[in-house]
């Protein structure tokens, strides 16, 4: 039965309408997830028109094809100009731009071309074996277990500090206190909106992300007048080959940052943005040598891309299964599940195992045309951060005020954009973690929202009545201890050394 679903899933795919789709929903996702503020969610949201009257397979490979596209196409404005194209990307921008910063643009990309098609397919054949098995994990987890999850996305801050754990506390402090602003998302609370109609919806998590990185960027490009890469000084040396090597070469990093995408989109509600930053905790408390993080290590590149490639199998999971969405975009192929008469339950895994395993083709093909598409375009790609100052500014700034109005419809937003991009500029000078800022933004309102749900359900000791969130957040105070350890472990270290040489 389980090879004749293998089958059948395939043979539905392989018809002309179908192929078609995905390519062009593959293109189309490419070209989305390079604009600012836009991403997955929205290039799915701008098909639902268009996924009425189509075979069952073509309408899901136009959807996934373009969902899975956005996932690459965030990473090259990421790599490439330190521009997120949507959340998800942010994670990119910690090592892949300065990757390009000194001369390894192709490197980076073809890195992380081939560790989000790893991570895809990995994230594909879980979701194909797993799912009977992980649906007592998902229920025996709730607001408690999230909210550590939350809190262990904070251990990543002493990486971006530079070696000012106050500078970088300071910095994430004012992410949290900014994504405050808005209605409390518990007791619908008006907080920080100083009487405005237009902050009572908060401040855009995208639009603030474009202000701070793209912004910011364009803000010291314009005032330094050179180009991203000046070639009379840093000759592109990298190569796509080198790239491709990488990601097999860090193969045990690809599989532990795949399985966490994996377990990340599993549970409903996270979000890649928070998967990204958790794959990148994960690559720096694990590397023998954190310390060249953050200075164009291509660990730093694949292990984001690996976990959002995984990310989409894992968000699958629970879609399919119980007709809980894993996240935002998830939840847009719900409603195109609806237009097509599909109803997810525990029946998928029975008498619509075919159409399940369609899906998992669909992610598998997808990213191995992503990545054949992304490897062929690379070379031309790698040029575009050596063009003119003066001509790279305003296009990227017009790129980036489109998509930050786009994102709401506000024209505020624009506003909000150009504000926090003097905000990341003054940070930047000062030495002040844009990371860390925009990861205090990310998880604020997860820590929140868990917070207030453990505290109603289970009261003040809800720690313990959960054992599990108890052991987890052993495992928070250790891994958040690890980066102090290995410090103290390396300055010891150097004054033996300096007192056996005197």
């Amino acid at each position: 039965m389980l090879i004749d679903a293998i089958v059948g899933g395939l043979a539905a795919l392989l018809t002309p309408q179908a192929i078609l789709f995905m390519v062009l929903g593959v293109l189309y996702g490419l070209v989305i997830g390079i604009l600012p503020g836009l991403g997955g969610v929205v290039a799915m949201a701008l098909l639902l028109p268009f996924t009425y009257g189509f075979e069952v397979a073509a309408t899901l490979a136009l959807l996934l094809g373009a969902h899975i596209g956005t996932i690459w196409g965030d990473s090259v404005t990421s790599i490439l100009f330190s521009v997120p194209g949507s959340a998800k990307g942010l994670a990119l921008c910690f090592d892949g731009y300065p990757m390009t910063k000194k001369g390894q643009a192709k490197r980076a990309l073809a890195a992380s071309a081939t560790g989000a098609l790893l991570g895809g397919i990995i994230g594909a054949i879980f979701l194909a074996l797993c799912i009977p098995l992980i649906r007592p994990v998902i229920l025996a987890l709730g607001p408690s277990e999230y909210l550590m999850m939350a809190l262990w996305g904070l251990t990543v801050i002493a990486t971006f500090s530079e070696g000012s754990l106050m500078k970088g506390l300071t910095a994430s402090v004012l992410g949290v206190l900014v994504a405050f602003i808005g209605m409390d998302v518990v007791t619908a609370t008006p907080r920080f909106t100083f009487g405005s109609e237009f902050l009572i919806d908060g401040i855009s998590f995208p639009v603030a992300m474009i202000g701070l990185f793209a912004v910011s960027e364009m803000m010291k490009l314009a005032i330094r007048g050179v180009p991203i890469v000046d070639r009379s000084l840093v000759v592109e040396e990298s190569t796509v080959w080198q790239g491709v090597k990488d990601a097999f070469r860090h193969w045990w990093l690809v599989v532990r940052s795949s399985l966490l995408g994996l377990w990340i989109g599993v549970l409903p509600g996270v979000g890649a943005s928070v998967a990204g930053l958790a794959a990148y905790a994960q690559a720096v408390q694990t590397s023998k040598t954190p310390e060249r993080f953050g200075k164009g290590a291509v660990e730093g590149v694949i292990a984001p891309d690996a976990t959002m490639g995984a990310n989409e199998g894992g968000g699958l999971m629970p879609t399919l299964a119980f007709g809980i969405p894993g996240g935002e975009s998830m939840a847009i192929l719900l409603v195109a599940f609806i237009g097509l008469g599909i109803v997810p339950g525990p029946h998928m895994l029975t008498t619509k195992l075919d159409l399940v395993f369609t899906m998992v083709w669909i992610i598998i093909i997808a990213n191995i045309l992503v990545t054949l598409i992304g490897l062929g375009i690379t070379p031309w790609l790698a040029r575009l951060p050596s063009l003119q100052a003066n001509l790279m500014v305003p296009i990227v700034l017009a790129v980036c005020f489109v998509g930050a109005y786009a994102t709401r419809g506000h024209i505020e937003d624009v506003l909000v954009a150009a504000v926090f991009g003097f905000v990341g500029y003054v940070m930047d000078k000062y030495r002040y973690s844009r990371a860390n800022f925009v990861i205090g933004m990310v998880l604020a309102v997860m820590i929140e929202r868990n917070m207030h749900i453990s505290l109603t359900l289970y009261g003040n000791d809800f720690l313990l009545q959960r054992p599990i969130a108890l052991a987890m957040l052993v495992f928070v105070l250790f891994t958040g201890a690890l980066p102090f350890y290995r410090s103290w472990r390396r300055k010891r270290a150097r004054a033996a050394a300096g007192g056996i040489a005197r």
